[in-house]
């Protein structure tokens, strides 16, 4: 069994969250932006890293929002997921992914979402974030 730590961004633009599909994932499930610690890297390195990596973009990490977890049949991971504000870059999806899409950031939106992440940002005040991230 495998135990991961593991840190997901949430990224603003016109009121709606960039989410990601993953190329190896079937349907129609889509996760936020982010990914796995490196030994020796802070929880904000991983996700400037991850973000950097997957979209293209360079971020700031501005709130700590929430926590997840997922366990699987031989693998369990925990994280945390983080407001953050795009500093610079241009979109560039990363060969982990296969498409992407900007959702509104309501709770009828949310339902591709994978379940370790719907389940948490549902009950967000989504009103105060998205003031928090502009």
């Amino acid at each position: 069994m495998n135990i991961y730590f593991a840190v997901k961004g949430v990224l603003i633009k016109d009121n709606k969250i960039l989410t990601v599909h993953k190329s190896d994932v079937p349907g129609d499930v889509w996760e936020l932006p982010g990914g796995r610690m490196e030994f020796g890297e802070t929880a904000e390195e991983t996700l400037v890293r991850e973000i950097k990596e997957e979209t293209g973009y360079d971020v700031v990490p501005l709130q700590l929002l929430d926590t997840w977890n997922f366990v699987g049949e031989a693998i369990q991971i925990t994280g945390v997921m983080y407001l953050c504000k795009i500093v610079d870059g241009e979109f560039l999806l990363s060969e982990e992914h296969d498409k992407f899409e900007w959702i509104p950031a309501d709770k009828r939106a949310f339902i591709k979402v994978a379940e370790p992440f719907r389940e948490r940002i549902t009950s967000w005040d989504w009103e105060s974030i998205l003031l928090s991230s502009s």
